[in-house]
């Protein structure tokens, strides 16, 4: 567990997990499926992937201010604990799902070409959620910079100022993580600049009204965003999402902080493991779901729950089996996260 000055932020962790898990139970090929079922997806997805880039920008600034190591010892330490599961996973995934195509949504073949888009362009991996490993991995290239830029006032509002403008206009390919990196740099950035001011103001900043008018306002802003079809204009869409995003970050925030000074079990059990959680949990749900709804035809209802708990269970059974091991490999802990 993290000193208990930060375990708030390991509740957000594991909330933000729990939401991705949650967020990718959804069957894509279930025609049965209410609409509204769809949009709460949706509705997640402007929000919890923003969550765990405001988390790492977080934590970056705090740990920085307690020991800042060399900037290559920085980097390739994060290197090899992002690079080896997105290599290794799909290297191992690839075979399967081009034998499988016939049951994916993704066009997969045995090409050159292939394989080296599923490398370069994350967004169209094996394992399509592997886009946030790389994403972020180039973000933290790009931390020790911002860091230093912090220090001056003008010189870190201009990096804000900046990524908010590529969050709202992001460059459009998806190569290289760079879309995803533009629009995910402002919550990194907000995450660093959060920190400090978190960290002395908590009991001050947290407030149950504030938090409850937040959901509100973000749900409201989704409602009228979705029944107005204004999402078909993309700058239009990444504004909403940033609006959105922001305020259910300070909700989610809110309810760790609560969470943090009444316990709770669950999320006690989940600290250290949503890396792990991450990794693991959408194959084991792509797997469910190609089973129940594509080749079994079971409705949704049947097939999303399951993929919830497949996507939760088999990750925390694998931990929990794994670790009765006396030997813990350091190559098999990268594979899946193990901390």
């Amino acid at each position: 567990m993290m000193s208990k000055k930060l375990n708030f932020i390991s509740y957000a962790y594991a909330i933000g997990a729990i939401l991705v898990v949650l967020g990718h139970s959804t069957p894509t090929g279930a025609s049965d499926m209410p609409v509204i079922i769809d949009q709460i997806r949706t509705f997640i997805y402007c929000f919890h992937m923003p969550l765990f880039f405001f988390i790492a920008g977080f934590l970056f600034k705090y740990t920085s201010e307690k020991k800042t190591k060399p900037y290559g010892t920085f980097m390739k330490n994060k290197l090899i604990r992002f690079l080896t599961p997105y290599f290794v996973l799909s290297a191992v995934g690839i075979v399967p799902k081009i034998l499988l195509s016939s049951l994916v949504d993704d066009k997969v073949s045995f090409s050159l070409y292939y394989v080296f888009e599923a490398i370069f362009n994350p967004r169209l991996n094996v394992w399509g959620h592997f886009w946030f490993l790389p994403t972020l991995l180039i973000i933290y290239s790009l931390s020790y910079l911002i860091l230093k830029c912090y220090k001056n006032k003008m010189l870190f509002s201009a990096i804000l100022a900046v990524s908010l403008a590529i969050s709202v206009f992001p460059i459009n390919t998806n190569w290289l993580a760079i879309k995803d990196i533009c629009l995910e740099l402002v919550y990194f950035c907000i995450g660093i600049l959060s920190c400090s001011i978190i960290l002395k103001n908590k009991a001050r900043i947290f407030k149950f009204p504030i938090a409850l008018a937040s959901i509100a306002f973000s749900v409201i802003i989704y409602i009228f965003m979705t029944i107005n079809n204004f999402y078909c204009q993309d700058w239009i869409k990444n504004i909403s999402t940033v609006v959105i995003a922001i305020p259910l970050i300070y909700s989610v925030l809110y309810f760790s902080v609560l969470l943090e000074n009444n316990g709770s079990k669950i999320l006690d059990y989940l600290d250290g493991k949503t890396f792990s959680i991450y990794i693991m949990s959408w194959p084991c749900q792509a797997v469910t779901e190609m089973l129940l709804n594509r080749v079994m035809h079971m409705h949704w209802y049947i097939t999303m729950p399951a993929m919830f708990i497949v996507g939760l269970g088999i990750p925390l059974l694998f931990l929990c089996i794994y670790k009765r091991f006396k030997s813990h490999p350091k190559f098999i802990n990268l594979i899946f996260g193990v901390n």
